[in-house]
């Protein structure tokens, strides 16, 4: 479904992504790791369109992907960046109506809206301007606004979706619903990519971990072979230790500070 070729961005003088390679297949939750200022959501960027790179190609269903009309991808791919402003008073069903864009005007998407924001444990808040919403509420909001956007790619099996750290502002049970969702997404055959901040949140969700660190790729595959002691400190450069999760077939990673 993704694959991105040698991307490199430079910008004001620094290298913020050096070559890198991102493969993800259909059917596949990623999860981008990496500490602060890693280039994780610079390669969101690349990769839905939004940024473009100095070099390297990245295509999705095997098209470049400039060569996609804009409304035909975006009726395949939706996106949750990391921060979403909104100046308007719309009610949360709204926001959620907002994905439905690229399907053209004179549709009723209420019911498909409301069916969204019941994924998400919203139902009720249907109808509550979206400023009046807590900030996990809102980005649950957006979170049914992105389902909403690819319903149709959903129930065909087939679809991408981008995430920038969707657990952000999330309590532990629903930042683990939203992993849980768009695990069962994959599992229907939809491409999933996320930036995490969280790995233990990942963990039990995620085929595949890409550690990013100073724009370079630094491991990259199944979590039982990546999510190791050594490439976590290497990649954040504190000591880390990895031992199996008690309740799922994965590992759990605990960071020590230092004394």
């Amino acid at each position: 479904m993704i694959s991105a070729r040698g991307i490199t961005v430079r910008r004001g003088g620094r290298t913020l992504l050096d070559g890198v390679d991102l493969d993800a297949a259909p059917g596949s939750l990623t999860a981008i790791v990496g500490p602060n200022g890693a280039g994780k959501s610079t390669l969101l960027k690349v990769v839905t369109g939004d940024l473009a790179p100095d070099a390297g190609t990245v295509a999705v269903l095997g098209r470049d992907l400039g060569a996609w009309p804009r409304r035909e991808i975006a009726r395949r791919r939706a996106v949750l960046p990391q921060g979403i402003a909104l100046a308007f008073a719309f009610r949360a069903r709204d926001v959620v109506r907002l994905g439905r864009l690229p399907f053209g005007s004179g549709r009723d998407d209420r019911a498909l809206a409301d069916a969204a924001l019941a994924e998400v444990g919203l139902a009720d808040r249907a109808a509550e301007l979206y400023p009046n919403l807590s900030g996990g509420e809102q980005r649950r909001v957006q979170y049914a606004r992105v389902l909403a956007q690819i319903a149709e790619a959903s129930a065909a099996g087939e679809g991408l979706l981008l995430l920038d750290e969707p657990t952000a502002n999330l309590d532990p049970a629903h930042g683990l619903g939203v992993l849980a969702h768009a695990r069962r997404l994959a599992d229907r055959g939809l491409t999933v990519v996320a930036v995490v901040h969280d790995i233990n949140l990942a963990t039990p969700f995620a085929d595949r971990f890409v550690g990013l660190r100073g724009g370079r790729v630094r491991f990259a595959g199944p979590a039982a072979e990546t999510v190791t002691a050594a490439n976590l400190e290497d990649l954040f450069g504190v000591t880390a230790v990895v031992t199996p999760h008690p309740v799922h077939a994965c590992p759990m990673v605990a960071f020590v500070a230092p004394v």
